[in-house]
């Protein structure tokens, strides 16, 4: 019997800074050797989506397929794959931004990603749920686990903080990846400092930090710098915050005891910041290069296990804003207007009918 490939179907972005995104049928890509495709359920949306839209800062290839933030069920998987199979619910990273490869791109029914890239979703968490994590878990691992970075332990299920006997602050614990970086950092025995509003105290808290400031307090340079006392600092984590917040972090480095380095998911300052620290920027993508570890070990080995344990959680919460490739662009929209630890997702990719616009 011929096989007939299932109907693809996207929001293209069909030339650089163009909008809206228009959605229209998309080649199905059988996965390549390493590689599975998913049939999409839900995306997310992340600041690099729109700021792609809006700037294409990296140059893509048009027309091209954005985003980065998936769930869904395996649809296919390629050579060489053997710990997934068809069927199975799963959250996963797509790599369109780092491959240049509209199949990788997570606004359309089928995206093809990384094995490595892929965790098992539990049943009793919902694939809208699931789907905030992505970007975020990769980036929180790729600050706080690679050797020229943090270089903390790697997480454990039930970590402890004995052991280690570090003090990391996080800047921005709230934002998406601040909210993964707290619980991946606490997994790896690190008491955890971090900043966000007054009316995210509670929620930071229940991820997982001892401490919490408010970044908003003219003086919370002086009241983190107080509060680490005598402790040993691992680092600064600057997950979110523009405005002199790097160099704010560099400087409660530089007059706290321990690791003087900041690592930032904006670009590193031209100035502003003390000579005896060292600013490092992440790239999220950089976990899964050939040769490094640290992706494989966290999204196949630690977080399958962690959500099935509930020893990590998806957080923050989804705010759904609408269901269908359609929604996508207010999606972006909602994104760049701004969101308080939520995450704007976008539901019901699978059940979209769109051929063409």
């Amino acid at each position: 019997m011929e096989y007939i490939a299932p109907h693809n179907a996207a929001a293209w972005a069909l030339n650089p800074k163009s909008r809206p995104l228009v959605v229209s049928s998309a080649p199905y890509t059988s996965p390549p050797p390493g590689f599975v495709t998913v049939k999409i359920h839900s995306v997310a949306v992340n600041p690099i989506d729109w700021i792609m839209q809006d700037q294409d800062v990296s140059k893509a290839t048009y027309p091209t397929i954005f985003g980065l933030d998936i769930a869904g069920t395996v649809a296919e998987v390629g050579e060489g794959v053997r710990t997934l199979r068809a069927g199975r619910r799963v959250i996963a990273h797509a790599g369109s931004l780092s491959s240049n490869d509209s199949s990788r791109g997570a606004f359309q029914k089928y995206v093809v990603v990384s094995q490595d890239a892929v965790a098992e979703l539990p049943h009793d968490i919902a694939l809208e749920k699931g789907v905030v994590l992505p970007l975020g878990i990769s980036t929180a691992a790729a600050g706080l686990y690679q050797k020229d970075y943090l270089a903390l332990p790697l997480p454990s299920i039930g970590g402890s903080r004995e052991g280690l006997n570090r003090t990391l602050l996080i800047w921005g614990g709230s934002s998406s990846v601040g909210s993964c970086a707290i619980q991946l950092a606490v997994a790896s025995g690190a008491e955890v400092f971090t900043t966000a509003s007054g009316s995210n105290f509670d929620y930071v808290k229940k991820l997982g930090a001892s401490k919490v400031f408010n970044y908003h307090d003219a003086d919370v340079e002086d009241q983190i710098v107080d509060a680490l006392g005598r402790k040993t600092l691992a680092g600064v984590y600057h997950a979110v915050g523009a405005g002199g917040a790097v160099q704010t972090c560099a400087r409660i480095a530089d007059r706290s005891k321990g690791k003087a380095i900041v690592v930032t998911v904006r670009g590193v300052p031209d100035d502003g910041i003390p000579s005896s620290v060292r600013v490092k920027a992440i790239s999220a993508s950089s976990i899964f290069k050939d040769g490094n570890h640290i992706g494989p070990t966290i999204w196949r080995e630690y977080l399958p296990h962690a959500l099935a344990r509930g020893a990590l959680i998806p957080k923050p919460d989804p705010l759904i804003v609408g269901n269908g490739l359609r929604s996508v662009q207010l999606g972006l929209d909602k994104q760049k207007a701004g969101v308080s630890a939520q995450k704007v997702v976008v539901n019901k990719i699978d059940e979209d009918s769109s051929h063409e616009v």
